[in-house]
């Protein structure tokens, strides 16, 4: 038996290539968008380690700061307007914010790992009062005041940075020493 068949010609639309490529730029799209988040969690990451870091720097820069008032090698007297050697008296309100952290006119803490950080961390210490009317002061490592006793109160402010200087943690403490 003979089949014969008619040339027959069937028009295609091309539909499977319009779909296909329709599926192709849905999934680019969300390959370039988990790349974006990707990017960004690492940034944020990134950010995170840095703060901590300039955190971490100021912490320890604050520690030494009232470590050097716990030995006692310092007096009011040592304590200036200029602050050259990062002592000040307390004429300055405004010290914050007409400090100059990267001259002299700040101590340098050096305990630290300086391949962490962009600059090492500084802090300066001013002397606020003196004081003998609170009987109930508190100051470390001396237990309470004794009434009469002289307290000297010293600011300790601490600047850490982290592995830029573009992220920067300052610190502040009050500190009491007799």
């Amino acid at each position: 038996m003979i089949v014969m068949y008619k040339n027959i010609r069937i028009k295609q639309s091309g539909a499977v290539l319009f779909v296909g490529l329709m599926m192709l730029l849905v999934m680019s799209l969300i390959a370039v968008t988990s790349m974006q988040s990707s990017t960004l969690e690492t940034r944020m990451a990134g950010n995170t380690r840095d703060s901590l870091v300039a955190l971490q720097t100021a912490e320890a820069a604050l520690q030494a700061g009232e470590t050097l008032l716990d030995t006692n090698v310092l007096n009011p007297a040592d304590f200036d307007t200029n602050g050259n050697d990062g002592l000040y008296d307390n004429s300055n309100d405004q010290l914050l914010s007409t400090l100059n952290w990267t001259a002299a006119d700040s101590r340098s803490y050096t305990g630290f790992n300086p391949s962490n950080v962009g600059t090492a961390p500084r802090y300066v210490i001013q002397h606020i009062s003196e004081t003998s009317a609170a009987p109930n002061l508190l100051v470390q490592n001396y237990g309470q005041n004794q009434a009469g006793q002289i307290i000297q109160l010293y600011r300790v402010t601490a600047r850490g940075t982290g592995g830029s200087d573009n992220t920067e943690v300052i610190l502040q403490s009050i500190y009491g020493a007799p």
